[in-house]
């Protein structure tokens, strides 16, 4: 066989591949939509998914520093947190309950401490980066803690049920309704718009700028990118789609509080998601979400001691499969191109 044949033969599997992909996207999107009305699908389902998706679309977020621009946080939580507070307390104090306005002004929240935080953090690289990002989140922590009057310290803060364009769908169709028919669908769309976006963001010379500062800085400073300025973006725009996903998880769990929103833990899940799913590859950070949500949930319904086994998760990953499961998935498709191709495994 020629080479030009050969060179035929490996695009045309690609684009076979690709379009099987894409089929295979369309397919999961379809049943997405479709899942609360398939057979055996209850209430508890479609809460599980609903949390994945929300956490999916933060862990994408994540994946924007630490995939593509090589910057690993542990201050994630105060952007997922701190957009769950605002929802939360905007509707305590201001009355608001469309859930059309809470959505934005949660973003809005969490891009602001995006802003904030990030030109702090990015002025440092590396070890300082991830651990200034802590002490700055912890300190939102603290804050929330100490700030019982306004906050509810501890005790949080209530989520009650928005209405959803002028309707309040608990009231008309009752929760299983509003669970199952509005607030599940809310969160899809935001996390297909979180996808269709951040894969546009990705794949435009702003991505392809990050992924240059990330192989090599010094490199890009040579050819006049200004690293630090880019660095700012990538994580304002992390800030902002992570808490869109926390809005999405405080409208869905219906109470808020600093250790379930706003502790450096919550930094290291999302953390834990992109490596799980694998920090080189876009959708990774959704298999990882998926996977966490549902690996925690099984292990913590068989023993008090899930902490444990989710380590030794994450530690069988990060030795035996680096690249996590999207990296089982491409080394799987690699040697089925090898063998289409007829060269063996290379």
């Amino acid at each position: 066989m020629s080479q030009d044949t050969k060179t035929g033969v490996a695009v045309g599997i690609r684009q076979r591949f690709g379009n099987l992909s894409s089929a295979a996207g369309a397919l999961l999107l379809v049943g997405a939509f479709a899942f609360p009305y398939l057979p055996g699908t209850g209430q508890y389902e479609v809460f599980l998914l609903g949390q994945i998706l929300a956490f999916a679309i933060a862990a994408l977020a994540y994946n924007v520093l630490l995939g593509y621009t090589g910057l690993l946080s542990f201050g994630h939580a105060a952007f997922f947190g701190g957009s769950a507070y605002a929802v939360g307390l905007a509707m305590q104090f201001y009355g608001i309950s469309e859930l059309l306005l809470l959505i934005p002004f949660g973003v809005l929240v969490a891009g602001t401490i995006a802003v904030v935080i990030g030109f702090i953090s990015v002025r440092h690289t590396e070890v300082y980066y991830a651990l200034l990002m802590l002490a700055l989140a912890h300190l939102i922590y603290v804050l929330t803690v100490k700030m019982y009057t306004v906050t509810g310290g501890t005790d949080g803060v209530a989520i009650t049920t928005p209405t959803i364009a002028g309707i309040n769908y608990l009231t008309v169709w009752g929760y299983a309704g509003y669970l199952m028919g509005a607030l599940y669908y809310v969160i899809l769309i935001a996390f297909v718009g979180t996808v269709v976006l951040l894969w546009t963001f990705m794949h435009s010379p702003f991505g392809l700028t990050l992924k240059t500062i990330r192989d090599d800085p010094e490199r890009a400073r040579a050819i006049g990118i200004p690293v630090r300025r880019y660095r700012w973006y990538a994580s304002i725009m992390s800030g902002v789609f992570t808490g869109l996903g926390g809005a999405m998880y405080a409208f869905l769990n219906g109470h808020v509080t600093p250790d379930t929103v706003l502790h450096w833990s919550r930094s290291g899940e999302l953390a834990f998601m992109t490596v799980l799913g694998g920090t080189g590859w876009f959708f990774g950070p959704i298999a990882g979400a998926g996977a966490f949500i549902l690996i925690r949930s099984q292990a913590q319904q068989l023993t008090e001691y899930w902490h444990f086994m989710m380590g030794f998760v994450l530690f069988l990953v990060i030795v035996f499969e680096p690249e996590g499961i999207s990296g089982i998935g491409a080394r799987i498709r690699r040697r089925i191109q090898n063998w289409r191709d007829g060269g063996g495994e290379r």
